[in-house]
């Protein structure tokens, strides 16, 4: 992954969408049930049809440093998803294995995996953990995702080749420039949008 120096102020909480974000193909491209680890390499899942499901990216080194590095101890992972078939979901976050002993089910204190706003997904997150929606930093692939949560105050990044080294990258900066903005008594920005060259508008 890119290097990178971390904000001052990290998020105290970091939401990631799974479909076309962390992993893929999106859960209703699938077959279904019963999924399980591919024998030919467990780092993929397949469906009951033998289609391969994968980590997007860096999705598998973002979240194990998470999981494992000391200075992400106060960070909660949350799991936001619009998907309509969310016990499909659940199984995949059970058998992806981040590194040993720890799934992706491990990883992800809070879920809100159902069809429905991503706005009430936040609300509901918001109301269970008692975070602020400042302190917060989310990644989403679809862009109106973006449009709907980032006026709740949440620093929302659009991620359409998935979870990236680099657009990793660019969501920390983006939260530090926010809680700097804030500080300075600013606007933040807040809807941070992949352009379709592949670099980021600002």
């Amino acid at each position: 992954m890119p290097i990178m120096t971390l904000p001052t102020t990290l998020p105290k909480l970091i939401a990631f969408d799974l479909d076309a974000t962390l992993w893929i193909p999106e859960m209703y491209e699938l077959y279904g049930p019963p999924f399980k680890l591919d024998k030919k390499d467990p780092n993929y899942l397949v469906d009951g049809s033998g289609e391969r499901i994968s980590l997007m990216g860096a999705s598998r080194q973002i979240l194990k440093e998470l999981a494992t590095d000391e200075k992400w101890r106060e960070t909660t992972v949350a799991y936001v998803s619009r998907t309509e078939h969310p016990k499909w979901a659940a199984s995949c976050l059970n058998l992806f294995s981040i590194t040993e002993g720890i799934s992706m089910n491990d990883i992800g204190l809070e879920k809100e995996i159902y069809p429905g706003s991503k706005t009430r997904h936040f609300r509901r997150v918001q109301e269970r953990t008692g975070i602020e929606y400042s302190e917060m930093l989310f990644f989403d692939n679809e862009s109106w995702n973006i449009t709907d949560v980032a006026p709740m105050g949440v620093v929302s990044v659009h991620t359409p080749r998935g979870m990236t080294g680099e657009v990793w990258k660019q969501g920390l900066e983006a939260f530090g420039a926010a809680v700097e903005a804030r500080e300075r008594g600013e606007m933040p920005k807040l809807a941070i949008r992949s352009s379709k060259k592949g670099g980021f508008d600002w």
